[in-house]
């Protein structure tokens, strides 16, 4: 069985690394191009294509729909597995391997379908998720499941931690699926349920309004650590307070759109309660323990929406 993986950010990564290291013939990798990162614009590869590279495997970066077609016609591949790969397949890139496109998503499809499953997950409060592997076709996240596997919700986990835990289930289900197809044993199903959305979030998806129930910015919180990064909106100062590590108190000493000191804690109040900031990462400075940098605020300070 003649393996392709596409994939492109660190969580893709780490699938790939497990599913080659368990005897899976990886034939070749597809990634997206090499991007200017940062204030300096560096160009730099995707963490897919730098493991290709170390572990020297055939690697692709195709620009546009024509070169995929193209690297998928030189690879020749039976089947290509996307994982996060970040591009929309072709018609007729999905018709070249003969077992079509695979992907990992992670969610119980047919719930959050769309780019950002964990973030929608924790938005929602979902005490469970899970990872599906379900053949691509034109439609978002609608083809057929061929594998699914539920996983629990940790209270006060943030979306990097989930994934990083759904990844490494994720993986184990690819390479049982990959076997079930090389043994004749695979059933494909439909998706059966609602459907839910999660697109993309936007940069200030990470805004925190401290006028909101408590509950409610905590999951704002979690969703967007550690991207596109949670924050409030200091209106003393008229700056950004990055919220890099809390967790949910059930404090009613709390003053609602508040962050001040309540014994040996910083708490930001909230509706019915507050978040304890761990640490925080104040504008232009490095991330922080909450009680330093209260020390050289030292004094409450009002946060807006």
């Amino acid at each position: 069985m003649r393996v392709v993986f596409a994939g492109s950010p660190e969580v893709a990564r780490r699938v790939l690394d497990v599913v080659r290291q368990s005897g899976v013939s990886i034939v070749g990798v597809i990634s997206q191009p090499d991007r200017p990162v940062g204030r300096k614009k560096t160009l730099t590869a995707t963490p897919v294509s730098r493991f290709a590279t170390d572990q020297q495997l055939p690697l692709w970066r195709p620009e546009n729909a024509g070169e995929l077609v193209d690297a998928l016609r030189n690879l020749r591949p039976d089947l290509v597995i996307a994982v996060a790969y970040g591009r929309l397949i072709t018609a007729e890139a999905l018709a070249v391997p003969p077992h079509g496109w695979w992907n990992l998503h992670f969610s119980l499809l047919p719930a959050h379908r769309g780019a950002t499953p964990v973030q929608h997950a924790l938005l929602a409060g979902d005490d469970t998720t899970g990872v599906s592997v379900f053949q691509i076709d034109e439609g978002l996240d609608t083809g057929p499941l061929l594998g699914q596997r539920s996983h629990p919700v940790t209270p006060g986990i943030t979306a990097g931690e989930l994934l990083e835990e759904l990844a490494e289930g994720g993986a184990t289900l690819l390479v049982e699926t990959v076997d079930a197809l090389v043994h004749g044993t695979l059933s494909p199903r439909d998706q059966v349920g609602e459907a839910t959305l999660a697109p993309k979030l936007p940069r200030d998806a990470g805004r925190l309004d401290c006028a909101q129930p408590a509950d409610q910015v905590f999951r704002r919180y979690q969703a967007t650590t550690p991207e596109p990064g949670a924050y409030v909106f200091l209106t003393d100062t008229q700056s950004r307070l990055g919220i890099s590590k809390a967790r949910l108190v059930g404090s009613h000493q709390a003053t609602p759109g508040v962050i001040e000191r309540i014994g040996d804690t910083i708490v930001m109040g909230c509706g019915g309660g507050g978040l304890e900031l761990l640490t925080v990462h104040p504008a232009g400075k490095n991330v922080m323990p909450a009680t330093d940098w209260w020390r050289g605020v030292g004094r409450p300070v009002r946060c807006g929406e």
